[in-house]
């Protein structure tokens, strides 16, 4: 059952005249005072340490929201007993801002179309909101979750304008699972910085993965370039995966794409890393029009024979039911992270019942978030509550791949930046 975030206001009754009140002796009463609109952190934190509202005001909503988002059954206080002296919210986080903690609040109690409405006023309407990334991202993470490509785009345009910056690309995605079935799990991997020979333990890493595991997707969006040395290590790895026709997922490629294609200008001056690291890419995104180009290019610039055009077999190539056969079974945490993926609600949720059994023995839990769509109010309060105990074990907690809208629910409960190794784009 989903229970909406914010209560119905109280009925007003009517009030009744009695022998000695004020109102058969004619005094006047004041009115009852008008609400104040408050910010999703403040009632967060009302609801957090169960404080109730004051007599004869309104429970307390966030601005913006509508009356209708607001109405149905008792608040959070009522449905949160065991959270309330063990959560509290943190003060300000810089990400944040009021349009967004607001939109976080709504979309993790599932009101995905209210967050939308909020956000698209907001970047355009309130200054924080208008200056603040998360938020921006926020509102492509829920068009990109609406399947809504046009707005997604139009946004983009107007993101460039405001931040001097490449906005978020938008990422083909096939066809949704069945109801129930869980998709198949495998390890995720961030380059991130400059890729240099120092990514060389890395790139092992996740070559070892793949011998391990059904799927493993690597992302690249957080790079900022590439060295000759790095691009090399990369672009073999790339070539063996593909080779042994090993379902990789590749994330924005385009980071390192365009960079790429600027170096190669320089013809045999530029490196043969980059050259091939190019041409690697190339083949996983599979545009052979252009690999066909480069290939020339390269052949003339280093007077040797073009490579063939081979291109790796990914994931959405996979016959449907070995997918649906694995995901059947799949587990719930790799060998070195623990994976979440879909809904998490409640303090009890099956997923986040495995953190306390998967930080035994390690001293770094390491959450790979990339799956999951929604975690609501109480499963994130939960989760603050569970680092702070493994904390307090003087464990480490590093959480990769929170969408920005979860993220950002995630910062307002209280979970510090330093937990996320992933930094929103």
């Amino acid at each position: 059952m989903a229970f909406p975030l914010f209560p119905k206001s109280p009925a007003k009754g009517k009030v009744t005249g009695a022998k000695g009140d004020g109102a058969e002796r004619g005094e006047s009463r004041p009115g009852p005072a008008s609400p104040r609109q408050l910010s999703a952190r403040e009632v967060a934190a009302a609801a957090i340490k169960g404080r109730p509202s004051a007599p004869g005001k309104p429970p307390l909503q966030p601005a913006g929201a509508r009356e209708s988002e607001v109405t149905g059954p008792p608040s959070l206080i009522d449905w949160t007993q065991g959270l309330q002296q063990s959560i509290e919210v943190t003060e300000v986080n810089p990400e944040l801002c009021a349009v967004l903690e607001n939109a976080a609040l709504l979309y993790a109690n599932g009101q995905a179309q209210q967050a939308r409405q909020l956000l698209e006023h907001g970047v355009v309407k309130d200054q924080d909101a208008r200056t603040s990334p998360l938020a921006w991202l926020a509102l492509f993470d829920v068009l990109q979750r609406a399947g809504d490509r046009a707005a997604f785009d139009q946004l983009a345009l107007q993101y460039v304008v405001a931040f001097e910056r490449s906005a978020p690309a938008w990422e083909e995605r096939g066809p949704s699972a069945r109801p129930g079935v869980r998709p198949p799990v495998g390890g995720y991997f961030a380059l991130t910085g400059k890729l240099s020979g120092a990514n060389g333990p890395q790139i092992a890493n996740l070559l070892a993965a793949t011998q391990k595991q059904a799927q493993v997707r690597l992302d690249l969006g957080s790079l900022i370039g590439a060295d000759d040395a790095g691009a090399r290590l990369l672009a073999n790895a790339l070539a063996q995966l593909r080779k042994r026709h090993f379902p990789l997922t590749l994330q924005h490629p385009e980071k390192l794409r365009q960079p790429l294609e600027n170096a190669v200008k320089q013809g045999r001056d530029a490196g043969e890393g980059y050259w091939i690291l190019l041409l690697e890419l190339l083949q996983w995104q599979n545009d052979h029009n252009v690999f066909e180009d480069r290939a020339v290019d390269y052949a003339v610039a280093f007077e040797m024979s073009p490579p063939s055009w081979e291109p790796p077999q990914t994931p959405s190539t996979q016959a449907a039911g070995t997918v649906d056969a694995s995901a059947a079974s799949a587990p719930t945490d790799a060998s070195d992270r623990l994976v979440w993926q879909g809904t998490m609600l409640g303090p009890s949720d099956p997923q986040l019942a495995k953190f306390g059994e998967f930080r035994e023995g390690r001293p770094m839990v390491a959450i790979d978030m990339a799956a999951v769509d929604r975690i609501d109010f109480v499963c994130a309060g939960a989760l603050l509550n569970a680092i702070a105990r493994t904390e307090a074990q003087h464990k480490t907690v590093q959480i990769a791949g929170a969408s920005p809208i979860v993220r950002a629910l995630l910062l307002l409960i209280g979970i510090s930046p330093r937990h996320f190794i992933k930094q929103a784009q």
